[in-house]
């Protein structure tokens, strides 16, 4: 699978950043490193993340948290596969294909509980669902990029045929080349993540999200580790701490926008350098973490999970009748979100 869409467009705003030191001082001495595996710099995307290590959550929780950047989502897959790294960052498709490669690939919880991919149609266009993209054109980044197969499987409960009754263009991420494509009308609608979809309407262009709602709230980027780490005392005190802080992290920052904005801006000043992308960016990024009312932030949904092998399974991707439980349920995952959530 192709990398993550949004790696240009946080190239772009900026959202660039070394790793950070968790805490200073003879404290850190006396915590235990865990590494995450990135699909993309640390940025807004990771708010969360952010704001459980600058807020000491991370330090309180006995770790101390760096991470690295993979070269793609499918080298995300490839290094828990094959077993390099004990946790990574990915897509919930990206995790759903490593768990047919890999049994005991596990998903402690996820960072977006909605989809980082969205199919949106310029406002002055008058496209208000997929059906009406009929004998219209629709943008996306490149073939095979990490929108694809939502593309692919709007598509198809659409009714609608490609090259037939509808044109797929490829226009690449956020920038000058896709931005004239919409402002010519080359395009009538775009897909990819929600970086690219924010950078071009901190650009001027309006949206009309016309993702089908069953495709819009499947998780997006996950933590995935595995069995295999789980089973270890120290594994599973890892991955314990790693996802309590880590919810806790996303519980502030919903409660307490402006202050997590504010944080990611000091901590990674790259990242707000355009203050109206950056803004546009994380009211987006807050969407996507937000839950629907009656959920958890990062909680796990089997009915999501269910949606994802159905999109994958769109392309044959992965079996139609693939069991998900396994990846989101087990003693050791269930034990990590009773942590997690504790109180809550």
């Amino acid at each position: 699978m192709k990398p993550f869409g949004w790696r240009m467009t946080a190239a772009a705003l900026g959202a660039v950043a070394l790793n950070i030191a968790a805490t200073g001082g003879s404290a850190a001495q006396d915590l235990t490193p865990v590494n995450v595996l990135l699909p993309i710099p640390e940025g807004i995307a990771f708010t969360p993340m952010i704001v459980a290590r600058e807020n000491g959550i991370f330090a309180d929780a006995g770790i101390d948290v760096s991470t690295s950047v993979a070269d793609g989502s499918g080298y995300l897959s490839q290094q828990i596969v094959a077993g390099h790294s004990q946790f990574a960052l990915m897509g919930a498709a990206d995790a759903v294909v490593s768990f047919t490669k890999r049994d005991d690939v596990r998903v402690l919880f996820c960072n977006q509980v909605k989809n980082v991919y969205r199919i949106v149609a310029k406002a002055d266009a008058g496209i208000g669902s997929m059906a009406e993209l009929q004998g219209k054109s629709l943008g996306y980044t490149e073939p095979g990029g990490g929108e694809s197969k939502l593309v692919s499987a709007a598509i198809d409960e659409a009714g609608l045929v490609v090259n037939d009754t509808i044109r797929l263009v490829p226009i690449g991420s956020a920038g000058p080349q896709s931005l004239v494509a919409l402002q010519n009308d080359t395009v009538q609608a775009y897909s990819s993540s929600f970086p690219d979809v924010a950078a071009l309407a901190a650009a001027g262009i309006e949206w009309v999200d016309i993702t089908p709602a069953k495709y819009s709230n499947v998780p997006g980027a996950c933590m995935v580790t595995t069995e295999q780490v789980l089973a270890t005392d120290e594994g599973m005190a890892a991955a314990t701490a790693l996802t309590s802080a880590w919810v806790q992290g996303q519980y502030y920052s919903i409660e307490n926008r402006a202050e997590a904005f504010e944080l990611v801006c000091s901590t990674i000043e790259s990242a707000c350098e355009n203050e109206v992308a950056a803004e546009a960016l994380f009211a987006e990024a807050m969407n996507l973490i937000t839950p629907p009312e009656g959920h958890r932030p990062g909680e796990l949904t089997p009915s999501s999970w269910q949606t994802v092998v159905e999109i994958l399974a769109s392309s044959d991707t992965v079996p139609a009748d693939l069991d998900i439980m396994p990846l989101i349920s087990g003693e050791h995952v269930e034990a990590v979100i009773a942590a997690a959530y504790a109180g809550r």
